[in-house]
């Protein structure tokens, strides 16, 4: 209760704070204004802000083109502070245009320089020189030290991106030489920018102990305080310098670190760094999944904040190999998608001089990747014709278990007709009967009738059981020719000896496997010669064409029935 009316009250304060503090402005002079404005511009872009615009609104209820032409340029400068860069264009443009009307030189050079640095920072290197190089005539014409060493540094900036390394760090050292001749802490902060992009250009070229030497003397004269944004670049140096070190734990705990100090500087695309190197040390400890959030924070940050850095073309092609080895296709098709169409609106905008720079930066890079693209179609290849094997398969597969479920329903209901059949042979007991039919033989009824009964004897003793019977050997323990026996058991069993025989021997394997668990546990070859057969493979045709199952089918249903029935014995 207590929360809910005070947080109101909050409010209302505070809007009547912020309004106050607008109103208050109007009431401010040119010169007061101005001084709010510089003593943020470095520690609170965002405050500074607030007191350019102020600056900007008093200029205009007067005609002093001069203070215009000046509060323009602010605008323009804080503007481009705070990622507003179009805007910031348009307002130095104003500025540069009163400043030829009324010849304001000094803010002209002004004006030149910041454009420059705007181009530099968008990676237009043919402007931003153009620009820096406007800027460097006037202040030689003025004889202007500070201003001469500036355009210096910043054209030596160019130098360090589009990869004239030796002659950025010639220019510095030079620069930082000046300075300490000079002697007078007004050039304090151009000499902690020298250390910070000397330590910068050594990174370039994989030389962290000179960054580190140069980045600790920029550390000497600079402090959070003092030069927030100038102190968060040499600590960012030092997170490259642990990476290139191979120190990844500690490049990780330092750029966590910095996250309030980079906030502070409200400057975000500071995070770029952090999050690359965090990235990077995390893919060096093998840690991929960490590593690919870092990459994903950088993109979700310049969608955010809407800006582009050269950067961002790693990150789309790290992301897609780190997301090819995750087997991720989609986010693997997505990154590469982004990659090629990040390059190809660089290289329709960028001028000679960078697109001369960013091809020798990437060379490896494309390599890679074209071998990533090729080895991704071969993979949806493959996928493809593995879809296509698998369906196959899925469909042959189901007609297989179909088949299997119909055969197995078949042998279920063939072995319960069995059981009935054998029930009827076990309890059989009825001699054949004789039917003397007519035959080309002179055969009389006593030699059929001792025929018969001798095949009685031959059935009981198991005799067909004997791996070598045959008709001749039958006819031999029946002492009779082949013909004749041959023609008795035609007539009287109405089927062939072969026939005749095969019967005998199935019908008493079926009897046997059925009653003695034993001899189920032989081998089907061994169960074969039991039963007269001296192939395993005759015997399995003839079991199945008589009964319509193979012999292990059998088995399997006699072992089943047995543990149904709780039968172990």
């Amino acid at each position: 209760m207590k929360l809910s009316f005070f947080i109101p009250v909050l409010l209302f304060f505070s809007l009547n704070c912020a309004f106050g503090q607008v109103d208050s402005l109007t009431t401010k002079s040119f010169e007061e204004l101005e001084k709010l404005y510089l003593e943020f511009i470095y520690t609170s872009p965002k405050k500074a802000k607030v007191y350019a615009d102020a600056l900007y609104n008093v200029t205009l209820k007067g005609t002093d083109k001069q203070r215009i032409a000046k509060a323009l340029y602010r605008k323009g400068y804080i503007y481009s502070s705070i990622d507003s860069i179009q805007k910031a264009l348009v307002f130095l443009d104003n500025s540069i245009e009163i400043s030829h009307q009324i010849d304001y030189q000094e803010l002209l050079m002004q004006n030149f320089s910041k454009k420059g640095n705007i181009y530099l920072a968008k990676g237009d290197y043919d402007k931003a020189i153009i620009f820096y190089f406007k800027a460097k005539k006037i202040a030689e014409k003025a004889k202007n030290t500070r201003d001469i060493l500036v355009m210096d540094t910043n054209i030596a900036l160019v130098k360090k991106q589009t990869g004239d390394y030796t002659g950025a760090i010639n220019d510095f050292k030079k620069n930082l030489k000046k300075i300490k001749e000079l002697n007078t802490p007004i050039y304090d902060r151009l000499e902690v920018g020298n250390n910070v992009a000397l330590g910068d250009t050594y990174l370039r070229i994989s030389n962290p102990d000179s960054a580190s030497f140069y980045t600790k003397k920029g550390f000497l004269k600079s402090s959070p305080k003092m030069y927030p944004i100038l102190y968060t670049e040499l600590s960012l140096n030092n997170v490259v310098i642990h990476f290139q070190k191979k120190q990844y734990q500690q490049c990780i705990d330092l750029a966590v670190s910095l996250h309030t100090l980079i906030k502070k500087t409200e400057q975000p695309k500071k995070f770029v760094t952090s999050y690359l190197y965090q990235a990077k040390s995390y893919n060096a400890l093998q840690l991929r999944g960490s590593a690919i959030f870092q990459y994903e924070k950088i993109k979700n940050l310049s969608k955010q904040e809407d800006f582009i850095f050269p950067e961002l073309e790693k990150v789309y092609y790290q992301l897609a190999k780190m997301y090819l080895e995750e087997e991720d296709l989609e986010n693997t098709a997505l990154n590469l998608e982004l990659f090629e169409k990040f390059k190809l609106e660089k290289d329709s905008t960028n001028t000679s001089v960078h697109h001369k720079i960013q091809d020798y930066d990437i060379s490896t890079l494309r390599k890679k990747l074209q071998n990533v693209i090729n080895e991704r179609a071969k993979q949806r290849k493959m996928m493809r014709y593995l879809y296509i094997i698998s369906g196959v398969l899925v469909v042959f597969a189901i007609l297989f278990f179909l088949l299997y479920k119909k055969n197995k329903k078949h042998s279920k209901e063939r072995f319960n007709e069995l059981l009935v059949e054998i029930q009827q042979l076990e309890s059989q007991k009825k001699k054949p009967k004789v039917t003397p039919q007519k035959t080309d033989l002179a055969i009389n009824d006593e030699g059929v009738e001792q025929i018969l009964k001798d095949l009685a004897k031959f059935e009981a003793k198991q005799q067909y059981l004997h791996v070598d019977c045959t008709l001749a050997y039958t006819a031999k323990k029946l002492k009779t020719n082949t013909a004749y026996l041959s023609h008795v058991i035609n007539t009287y069993k109405g089927k062939k000896f072969t026939a005749y025989l095969n019967e005998l021997r199935i019908n008493t394997a079926l009897v046997t496997l059925k009653n003695d668990k034993k001899i189920r546990l032989y081998s089907i070859k061994a169960i074969a010669n039991e039963f007269g057969y001296a192939r395993r493979e005759t015997f399995s045709k003839v079991f199945k064409s008589a009964t319509g199952m193979d012999p292990t089918s059998y088995i399997k249903e006699l072992q089943l029935k047995d543990k149904n029935s709780g039968d172990n014995s």
